[in-house]
């Protein structure tokens, strides 16, 4: 299995569309090219068959351009790269540079194919990530990264936007050259062409736009080595800027739907009891009436069920066939000066009292464990740039409080029902400077106010992430890969733009014509898509590491 492609990897960018053709095809064209090419090149001929030859010769290589810059041509942009190059052939070959046209366009065809070979095996690269993730996960991975512009970046739009800017100045200060360095130079008007023609070509922004989509394809399989699958590019690239994470205790720290552990009531029998508690809890969003659901085998009945009151945080408050019910902890009965028999009840555990009709009836106690990853977890992202850890959940004031103080949170919110929940992470995210990002298991069907938000998952249909749950504790770690394709990002720009820049002052000098413009501009792209796999190398690397430490722990113990 693998994710390659001949050019449905490309961006969706109007700088460098080129109509698909399969890389066996295009083989043979440009072997075919090369031999005309070498023909018109070694062997004396008069000049007109040699420039016939010469035609023959592009054409054989890059006639396809001439149906992408009809195409680009009907759809408005003028300036896609196949529309410059047809502009440049032709003004090149009626000044007399059929030999330099020709070369360019052999060696622009040659890079393409060059370039689909790198990409292939740099996401072959990527792909060896997740040799470790089991099968359903590489293939929501290989799923995800094959959708169109899922590997977009935000700082790949601002660069396409620059180089889209540099390109139009260079193309009118190309044609200025043209037009005044014959009469200000002793440049002749076949020179000052051919010079501006370089101009012109280096202009092109293919090679700064190639290798942006590629990096942010590597980084969401960077990021699913740890576990993290994200949907696109632009939520890691996002993942950088991150200071406030708000994360919801139940499913990420805590049991998201914790086991029913005993029941007791010397009043009603087991089934009867749990079938009020059941019916009590219907409508309630807390993680009771998960254990009471799945306790419960019998129909509900909800015509008796009415004047439903959820108490976040403390349980619920509801009649049924008229007798008025009360499923809630001992806080709410403590508060109210109700005369239940409580115990001491164990840390590990949370139990629920019950009254019907202002009569106690019995208690179901339920697990209230803690994940084994959530003692480092806080730890672990503010070591990875975090500035402001809150925890948010449906459990009483206190006892989120306590929570959060044993395992480092900055501040914690409890008693909070969905719809409260999405109303403090809007006033959060409205106060914080920086990104914001939620983490959370369930109950959200939508996407919140936060900038990210990521669930501990298998599915998800609003989340911009999902997290395995066997994988929580090695997420923080995707917070390098964001840094990581932000930074070979801005690498790869800056190591074109400076190679650009060098060639349009050999062009202005006369050091740089055609073909070597297009060779060291296919080399840059080379360069840079090799930079790319950098991302999935180191996180490779780590991802090794980290297992060789588990397989030693494992052995340890």
């Amino acid at each position: 299995m693998g994710l390659h492609s001949n050019n449905n990897e490309r961006p969706e960018s109007s700088a460098i569309q080129t109509r698909d053709v399969p890389r066996g095809i295009l083989v043979v064209r440009l072997v075919i090219a090369s031999v005309i090419f070498a023909v018109s090149a070694v062997i004396g001929m008069p000049a007109v068959v040699k420039t016939i030859l010469l035609i023959i010769g592009s054409l054989v290589a890059g006639y396809d351009l001439i149906l992408d810059a009809v195409n680009s041509v009907e759809t408005g942009d003028y300036f896609n790269i196949s529309i410059i190059l047809i502009f440049v052939s032709v003004i090149g070959f009626v000044i007399g540079y059929g030999i330099e046209v020709a070369a360019m366009l052999i060696l622009y065809k040659v890079g393409l194919i060059l370039n689909d070979y790198v990409k292939e095996r740099t996401l072959m690269s990527a792909e060896e990530l997740l040799r470790y993730r089991d099968s359903e996960e590489i293939s929501r991975t290989v799923e995800t990264a094959n959708k169109p512009g899922t590997g977009e970046l935000e700082a790949g739009e601002k660069i396409n936007s620059a180089a889209s800017f540099v390109l139009k100045i260079l193309i009118g200060f190309g044609v200025l050259f043209a037009v005044f360095a014959p009469l200000l130079t002793h440049l002749t008007v076949r020179e000052s062409i051919h010079r501006a023609l370089s101009i012109i070509l280096v202009a092109t922004p293919a090679s700064v736009v190639l290798s942006i989509p590629l990096v942010g394809l590597v980084g969401i399989f960077s990021a699913s080595r740890f576990g993290v699958l994200f949907n696109k590019a632009k939520s890691i690239e996002k993942l950088a800027d991150v200071k406030t994470l708000i994360v919801d205790k139940a499913g990420v720290l805590a049991e998201e739907c914790p086991k029913l552990l005993s029941v007791k009531s010397d009043v009603l029998d087991t089934n009867t009891f749990l079938t009020f508690a059941a019916h009590a809890v219907y409508y309630s969003e807390q993680p009771i009436a998960k254990v009471l659901s799945n306790a419960t085998d019998g129909e509900y009945k909800l015509e008796v069920v009415s004047n439903f009151s959820e108490i976040p945080g403390w349980g619920v408050e509801v009649d049924i066939g008229g007798a008025h019910v009360i499923l809630a902890t001992k806080d709410l009965f403590i508060s109210r000066g109700e005369a239940i028999p409580f115990e001491n009840e164990p840390t590990d555990c949370q139990v629920f009292y019950m009254m019907i009709a202002n009569r106690y009836i019995g208690k179901i106690t339920v697990s209230n464990s803690t994940l084994d990853s959530a003692e480092n977890l806080v730890a672990d992202f503010k070591a990875n740039g975090i500035e402001q850890c809150i925890l948010i959940s449906e459990d009483g004031r206190e006892d989120t409080a306590a929570f959060a103080s044993k395992f480092g949170f900055d501040d914690a919110y409890g008693e909070l029902d969905i719809e409260k929940k999405l109303a403090l992470i809007e006033n959060v995210c409205s106060k914080t400077t920086g990104a914001n990002m939620y983490l959370y298991s369930s109950g959200i069907e939508s996407h919140s106010k936060a900038d990210i938000d990521v669930r501990v998952s298998k599915a998800g249909k609003y989340a911009d992430a999902l997290v395995n749950p066997n994988s929580i504790s090695t997420m923080p770690s995707a917070f390098s890969v964001a840094e990581r394709i932000k930074t070979v990002a801005t690498e790869n720009a800056i190591f074109v733009f400076a190679v650009k820049a060098l060639l349009v002052f050999l062009s202005i000098n006369g050091w740089c014509n055609l073909w070597f413009a297009m060779f060291i501009d296919s080399a840059a792209v080379i360069f840079t898509l090799l930079n790319s796999i950098r991302v999935s190398s180191e996180s490779l690397l780590k991802g090794m590491i980290n297992r060789r430490q588990e397989e030693d722990e494992f052995a340890e113990e």
